[in-house]
């Protein structure tokens, strides 16, 4: 294997990011990356793809290595890898070439995925299970902040569970000089404001939970006419899936509540929805052992989609450091480093391997 090619296609697809859900670009350069340099059978699953290594007669679990390859969108409308997913795909594609030829005595299943950074990648993938026979599944995130290439994970919940949600009241149109004529959103939505820290108060649940509010929207800039319409951006996040619908339950009915109080119509959105990413223990153990890990005391705050495969497959999920210097994932000056590739498809090779 040349990490030279590696290096190459890890630069050639940071210089074409493309955002989650429009990956074409990206999907077949890595399709044509392995096809050139491997016989590895490559089939479509969901809007991705993935690679397989068959051993007919083989006699240990086959195992599945996944990676995303979306790129963060920008405010502007267009997208950067501000979150190192060309890494992981140029990485998963190291490991790839690394069994070519190779004997493993087991099926292996390298899977690349699109549309990680709003959760809808994972979802459409899930068909892997039903066309192959996998008894694990790894995956991996680099980790700033951390020492190059120190493997990270935990048994239970590694990332947590997420959802946006968008709150809509809606009043009444008026002339700002009759306000007593029209329907006010406002009182509703600062009182929904104001109640939000009770509402995701630990007390009651399993751990860690957040009601974050992203944004807020009301009326315009027209100051002949009073505010009719509200929305509220917030992010709800747990440890714990189940602790998730209980604070998803209780702010739909305390916004129910309050629309009501006020006469206002009320709907609302959930979108970019994360379930928790919930290691088997015994998987994760694995990752410890073979790649000379860590044990992380508590779970990740961020979210991850590859909680939708440990919820059909027993597996894991990792992080791998990226560099003490390292800038922070999904701000401006991040980019993966070339130097972490060797190592996160050396974690690989030995989950393929062990």
């Amino acid at each position: 294997m040349d990490m030279e090619d590696i290096r190459a296609l890890r630069q050639a697809l940071h210089r074409c990011p493309e955002r989650s859900g429009q990956e074409e670009r990206t999907r077949a350069a890595l399709m044509d990356f392995l096809a050139r340099r491997t016989t590895l059978e490559l089939r479509p699953c969901g809007a991705g793809f993935y690679a397989a290594h068959r051993e007919p007669g083989g006699t240990r679990p086959p195992v599945a290595l996944r990676a995303d390859y979306d790129a963060l969108a920008l405010p502007g409308g267009g997208a950067a890898h501000l979150c190192g997913h060309d890494g992981h795909a140029a990485a998963l594609c190291a490991a790839a070439l690394s069994v070519q030829g190779k004997r493993l005595d087991r099926d292996a299943f390298f899977l690349f995925q699109p549309a990680e950074e709003t959760g809808a990648g994972a979802p459409g993938c899930l068909e892997l299970f039903d066309r192959e026979r996998v008894a694990q599944i790894y995956g991996a995130h680099n980790l700033p902040g951390l020492p190059l290439g120190q493997v990270v994970t935990r048994p239970g919940t590694f990332a947590c569970a997420s959802r946006g949600v968008t709150i809509t009241f809606l009043g009444r149109p008026t002339h700002a000089a009759y306000p007593e004529h029209g329907l006010s959103p406002a009182p509703a939505v600062g009182r929904l404001l104001c109640a939000l820290p009770d509402l995701a108060a630990p007390t009651g649940f399993g751990g860690m939970t957040l009601c974050t509010v992203i944004g807020t929207e009301m009326g315009e800039r027209a100051f002949g006419t009073a505010a009719a319409r509200a929305e509220i951006w917030l992010t709800l996040r747990t440890e714990r899936d189940q602790d998730l619908e209980r604070l998803f339950d209780g702010l739909l009915r305390l916004s129910q509540s309050l629309s009501s109080e006020y006469a206002l119509g009320f709907e609302y959105q959930v979108q970019d929805v994360f379930p928790a990413t919930v290691n088997d223990p015994g998987c994760a153990r694995r990752v410890l052992e073979l790649c000379a890990g860590e044990t992380l005391d508590a779970p990740m705050r961020w979210s991850e989609d590859f909680g939708h495969y440990l919820r059909r497959c027993p597996g894991a999920f990792f992080g791998i450091g990226a560099g003490e210097d390292c800038p922070p994932l999904h701000t401006q000056h991040y980019q993966y480093p070339d130097a972490l590739l060797e190592p996160t498809a050396a974690a690989f090779r030995a989950l393929l391997l062990g």
